[in-house]
Formats: structure tokens, C-alpha cells, sequence
């Protein structure tokens, strides 16, 4: 297996629901947690660990082969648990690829970063960050998710993560989101040897993940094929010896009764 850090936006426009299908109430936050669910369940054998992050990042799983318990704590994840407002995306980074450098003889690193918006808050900018990830050597998958217009925060109870829809069902306009400059997370993927990808509804954001699952498995192959040496070099020095042997006792005392 290799090591993978999934890296999750939890800031509260993520609490948007501009990738629900018409008619439907369900946030980027919402969409993303079952995606990410279903990728975890696919990839078994790989150690993997979730960092949360909005102002600040907070480590809500180490690297671990348990997923059953992965997925409990990323469902106790909602917009809102973490206190902090803003966007610290370089912290949260820096913080998986600290995670990825001190584990020991991995085949592959990894950092899954899914985010909906631009870098500010933190302390570490993202570049820098990339070239932190980079220089442990892990790749980034980067993914921007929000539909590339204005649209508006609905009502939420951060206490909770979930929607305050007005008496009559229909959600409370309140914040005018503005569409985030995503050019910043393609240069992240380009400076670690990673991917940038960009997701408008959830059946887009799935075929990233299912995308980064395969590169990843075939990534994994390709490594296994080009460490195996080509032994057949013992074999065939052993049958000259033995045929060597033969012919050396078979000018000898030890040659064959006719």
C-alpha cells in the first residue's frame, strides 16, 4: 500500500449549495464527505490519514490501515467544528506533508487536497508548502469544488454543520460567496508532481477520485515492476558450473561405464 493524506476544507463556504442538483439542499461539505468515504473504502491496503482545516488545521486522523475508524472521526467532521474562520490551505498542507515525511520506507506519498477556496489565513503560504511536500516527496492532488460564479452562504448552525431552512423549507440567503482563483492550486500540484482537477457537481468531483485511484494503483505497479531484478543470470551460471563439472569428471576416474 502507500501513504495518503486526504486534506479537507471545513471553511463555512462549504456550507454552499451551488453543486446540488436543482431542487436539492445538499452542500459542497455534504458531497464531499461521501466522496471521500467511497475512496477510502476503495483503497484497503493504503495507510491513510485526514487533515481538517478552515482558519487553522487540526489532525483529525494519523496515518492508519483502520478505516472504519477514519471514517467515524470524518464523520464527526462538519463546517463549524473547527472555530477558526478563513482559509489556511499552506498550514494544512505543510501539516500533511510533516505527517508524510516521518513515516519511514513508504512506496508512495501522497497529498489529497480538496478545497473551494483562496488562501487567508496561516502561516505558511501554499507554494512554499508544495516545496515542503515536494522535498518529503509527496505528490498533491489538488481539487477546487464551487461552480465559477457568485452565490450566496445559506443559513447554517455552525454548532451543528446543518442548513436552517426558513419555515416554508427554503434556505436563508446570507453571504455573497465569490468563486475562488484555483490558478494557486495548480501551481502547488505542478511544483509537487501532482494533478489539478476542478469539480462543479458531485458526479465530477467522484470521477476525480476515481481518477486519482487509478493513477495511484498503476503509479504503485509501475514502482513494484521496476524494482524486480533479473535473476536469471544464477541459474544459468549454476548449470555451466554443473555442466563443467560433468565434463571434468568425465575425463576423470569418475567417467561413465559404457
Amino acid at each position: 500500500g502507500i501513504d495518503i493524506m486526504l486534506v479537507l476544507d471545513l471553511s463555512w463556504s462549504m456550507m454552499a449549495v451551488d453543486m446540488a442538483p436543482p431542487g436539492e439542499k445538499i452542500t459542497r461539505f455534504e458531497i464531499a464527505d461521501e466522496v471521500l468515504g467511497d475512496f477510502i473504502q476503495k483503497r484497503p491496503n493504503d495507510r491513510i490519514g485526514l487533515v481538517v482545516f478552515s482558519g487553522v488545521p487540526y489532525l483529525a486522523s494519523p496515518l492508519t490501515l483502520n478505516h472504519e475508524w477514519l471514517k467515524e472521526n470524518l464523520g464527526r467532521m462538519h463546517i463549524g467544528t473547527i472555530g477558526d474562520l478563513g482559509t489556511a490551505i499552506g498550514d494544512a498542507v505543510a501539516v500533511a506533508a510533516k505527517r508524510l515525511k516521518s513515516v519511514p520506507n513508504s512506496k508512495s506519498k501522497v497529498i489529497i487536497l480538496l478545497t473551494d477556496g483562496d488562501n487567508n489565513r496561516g502561516e505558511i503560504e501554499p507554494l512554499p508548502a508544495a516545496q515542503l511536500a515536494a522535498a518529503v516527496g509527496a505528490k498533491i492532488y489538488s481539487i477546487g469544488i464551487g461552480i465559477e460564479k457568485p452565490c450566496y452562504l445559506p443559513a447554517f448552525d455552525p454548532a451543528t454543520g446543518k442548513l436552517k431552512p426558513d419555515a416554508n423549507g427554503n434556505l436563508t440567503p446570507t453571504l455573497l460567496l465569490q468563486p475562488a482563483n484555483y490558478s494557486v492550486l495548480g501551481k502547488i500540484s505542478e511544483l509537487s508532481h501532482g494533478n489539478f482537477y476542478r469539480a462543479t457537481n458531485r458526479r465530477e468531483l467522484l470521477n476525480i477520485y476515481n481518477q486519482i485511484d487509478q493513477l495511484e494503483k498503476t503509479e504503485v505497479k509501475l514502482k513494484r515492476y521496476s524494482t524486480y531484478e533479473p535473476l536469471f543470470q544464477w541459474p544459468l551460471l549454476a548449470a555451466l558450473a554443473a555442466l563443467a563439472l560433468e565434463i571434468t569428471l568425465g575425463n576423470t576416474r569418475y567417467r561413465r561405464v559404457p
